[in-house]
Formats: C-alpha cells, sequence, structure tokens
C-alpha cells in the first residue's frame, strides 16, 4: 500500500531508491527476520543498512530516510547488535548518573531534578513505541509474522493428522523445508548480495564496453554461417528504453459486438462483446558476423524487458531471415538457438516484418547499407557508434558513453579499482 499524495511529490529518482528500499525489505525477509528482537532497533538498523548501500549503487535518498552512513559496512544482524549495545550502554550510563545524583544531592532541587530525568527517559520510551521509520511504516510486521505463524501451524496439524509413523524422518523434512522457505539472499546477507549484484552489472557493463571499443574499428564480415547456436547466461538488465511509454499502442485494449455466436433470449437480441488482443510486437535481431555474443545478449536482454510491455515475436537476420518465434515468458529467449555469422542485408530484414504489425524492432549494431525501401513505422536501436540513415523510422543509438550513463548507479569497489 502507498500514500499517492506522498508518492507524486518525489522526483522519479527518488521514487525508484523508495521502490527499492521496499523491495529489500522482502527479498531479505526483514519481517521473519525481527522475530524476538527489539522492534524500534531492528526497523532503525535494517532502513539504515539498505538506505546506505542504495545510496552507494548512486540512487538519490528519499527525504527523512534513516541516513548512519557507516551502515555500509553492516548486514542487518551486524548493525542491530550495534545499534542494541549502544543503547544499553547509554541507559547504563543514565541509571549510574541518577545514582550519583540521588547520593550526593538531596535537596528539592535534587528531586526537581530527578523528576525531568523520569520524563525525558519516558517521552523516549513512548517515541520507541512507533511503528513509523523514515519514509516507511513498518506496522504490517506484526500481521505478516502472525499470519506466517498460522500458516505453519495449519501445516503441521495436517501433517500430524495424516498419522506419520517416522518422526525423526518428518523433522529432517520439515528443517529442509525451513530452509528452503529462507531465501538464498537472506542468508547471504545484505552487504555481500550487494557487492555480488555490483560485480555482476560491472562485468556485463564491462563486456559490452570493451565489445563497443572493438567494433569502432571493425568492418561487417562474411565470415561462414553458424545455424542453431544456443547462448548461456543471458540475463536480465534494466531496460536501456522506456519501452512502455514507446509502444503505448501494444497496451492499449478495446470491445467489439460481433454477430458470431449471438442469440436470442428473452425476447432480445444479444450480440455477443468479444474483446480484441493487444497487438504484436515484431523485433528483428541482427546476428551477422559483426555482432559477438556480448551484443546479441544485450539485444536479447532488451527483448526480455519488451515482454513486459507488449506480445512479441522475434526473428534473426544476417543475409537471410530465419523466421519469426513467438515469446510467451523469458526462459522462451533463454532456450532460442540463433545463426550466427554472415553478412547484413537490411532489405531482407524490413521485408520480413508483417505488414499489420503495428510495433517494429531492429536491433543491430548498423555496419551495412541501409535498406532501398521505405519503412516508416521500424525504430531502429543502434548499440555502437555506428550512425545510420534509414529511409522513414526511428533511430535510437546506444553509444559506449550511454551505456555509462544509464550504468552510472554502478561503484566499483576498492578492490577494483586496480583493474
Amino acid at each position: 500500500m502507498y500514500n499517492p499524495k506522498f508518492l507524486e511529490t518525489l522526483p522519479e529518482q527518488q521514487q525508484v531508491f523508495l521502490f527499492a528500499h521496499e523491495v529489500c525489505h522482502v527479498a531479505f525477509e526483514h519481517i521473519y527476520r525481527s522475530e524476538g528482537k527489539d522492534k524500534k532497533i531492528w526497523n532503525i538498523a535494517t532502513d539504515s543498512v539498505i538506505n546506505a548501500l542504495l545510496k552507494q549503487d548512486g540512487l538519490d535518498m528519499i527525504e527523512g530516510g534513516v541516513d548512519i552512513p557507516e551502515a555500509v559496512n553492516y548486514d542487518a544482524e551486524e548493525m542491530y547488535n550495534k545499534l542494541l549495545n549502544e543503547k544499553k550502554e547509554q541507559e547504563n550510563s543514565q541509571d549510574n548518573q541518577e545514582q550519583q545524583i540521588n547520593q550526593e544531592q538531596q535537596t528539592s532541587q535534587d528531586n526537581q531534578n530527578q523528576q525531568q530525568t523520569s520524563q525525558g527517559q519516558q517521552d523516549l520510551e513512548d517515541k520507541e513505541e512507533e511503528n513509523d521509520i523514515g519514509h516507511d511504516t513498518h506496522s504490517l510486521w506484526e500481521k505478516a509474522i502472525k499470519e506466517r505463524k498460522e500458516e505453519q501451524q495449519r501445516k503441521q496439524g495436517q501433517a500430524e493428522s495424516q498419522g506419520q509413523e517416522n518422526k525423526e524422518t518428518n523433522e529432517k523434512e520439515q528443517e529442509r523445508r525451513n530452509a528452503e522457505e529462507k531465501s538464498k539472499i537472506a542468508q547471504q546477507g545484505e552487504k555481500e548480495t550487494f557487492k555480488q549484484n555490483k560485480k555482476e552489472r560491472n562485468k556485463q557493463l564491462q563486456e559490452l564496453s570493451e565489445e563497443l571499443v572493438k567494433k569502432s574499428s571493425h568492418k561487417a564480415g562474411n565470415g561462414i554461417q553458424r545455424e542453431g547456436k544456443k547462448l548461456s547466461d543471458i540475463g536480465i538488465a534494466v531496460p536501456l528504453i522506456d519501452w512502455r511509454r514507446l509502444l503505448r499502442q501494444a497496451i492499449k485494449y478495446d470491445e467489439e459486438y460481433t454477430r458470431k455466436n449471438a442469440r436470442i433470449r428473452n425476447g432480445y437480441f444479444r450480440y455477443r462483446v468479444e474483446q480484441i488482443p493487444i497487438h504484436e510486437t515484431e523485433i528483428l535481431l541482427d546476428t551477422s558476423g559483426s555482432v559477438s555474443e556480448v551484443l546479441l545478449k544485450n539485444f536479447l536482454r532488451e527483448c526480455k524487458n519488451i515482454l513486459n510491455t507488449s506480445k512479441v515475436k522475434v526473428g534473426c537476420f544476417n543475409t537471410e531471415f530465419h523466421g519469426f518465434t513467438e515469446l510467451k515468458k523469458p526462459e522462451d529467449i533463454d532456450n532460442m538457438r540463433f545463426p550466427i555469422g554472415g553478412g547484413t542485408n537490411f532489405d531482407v530484414a524490413v521485408e520480413a516484418f508483417s505488414r499489420k504489425a503495428p510495433n517494429k524492432i531492429i536491433f543491430t549494431d548498423g555496419e551495412a547499407d541501409m535498406p532501398r525501401k521505405e519503412v516508416r513505422n521500424v525504430i531502429w536501436v543502434v548499440f555502437g557508434n555506428e550512425k545510420i540513415n534509414p529511409r522513414g523510422g526511428k533511430v535510437i543509438n546506444i553509444t559506449g558513453e550511454q551505456l555509462r550513463k544509464l550504468y552510472q548507479s554502478y561503484v566499483i569497489d576498492k578492490d577494483d579499482r586496480s583493474r
């Protein structure tokens, strides 16, 4: 749940920070890890660690969030123990001060000071009973924990009612289930997960940057075509383009009345209402010899992002068009095979598009002669520094510099700076 009035006051980058913050609470299971802990301190600890790590990744922190810079060096439990120890030390210090005051001073002024100290302590305790921390509330966490316990008890009751004979086997099975319920990243910890995430993003950016540098002096070749190569570790990436906005036609729905299967009911002739399906986006991938596997993987990561917005058909071309494949989920892309190698023929590519397809996209490095035919509604996405001027359509250049800006959230670890 969210407050729309509050959200509308935030710039887009701070909205991204806010969404990332909330997703981290879920991903790291902060709700369930809070059991048995001081609620107030755990909330501060988790918020401070998340915020510090997101700031390190270059996100624009929202005003009013818990900001403890040193938290970037801690996991949530480590930060919790640190804050808990500091609270205990503070309480002990206050107790010692009060004892010293009571021993040394017995005047009415002493009594007044003691009352003020007690009131201040009460105010602090009242404040610690609040659920709101920073920009979000954790008030629903207790409800989530209660519901989870009830679900676990229900499952346990079902198991007992089935009269399972081997108690030891049941206990081992329960241990296995408990381990599965705890996510991998929750076991790994916040600090290490963010570190591994940075390394993976840096690896992708490094591979792509090196490829773009190579392509600045590389010319399209006519190598031997290798049919049906399957790529490994395609992965996912942050969208380089706002496809939902660019392909807005593809997410509109409409309805129409049809005489097909119409019936007369209660003296009325009733038409059947049918929903018109969303439009498809046809995508062509340049798999010629000048396009490396690294570059092709980046094409495919964008195809996965487009799947969130539109129905998608993907086809490959070099000097030939190799047919369209309909994609329904990201895994379909991981299982595709690609004809890699050979030259590039953009005339073949534009002729492959269906006439009625409202959205047409070509992913390419741009290293070939432009098609002779004018095609007005094609989106050309060019990776690299090659400047193209096709007859019609829209050209989007993804240069090396633009890619660095798109990945500006990446912060290189100190250990990686020497590379």
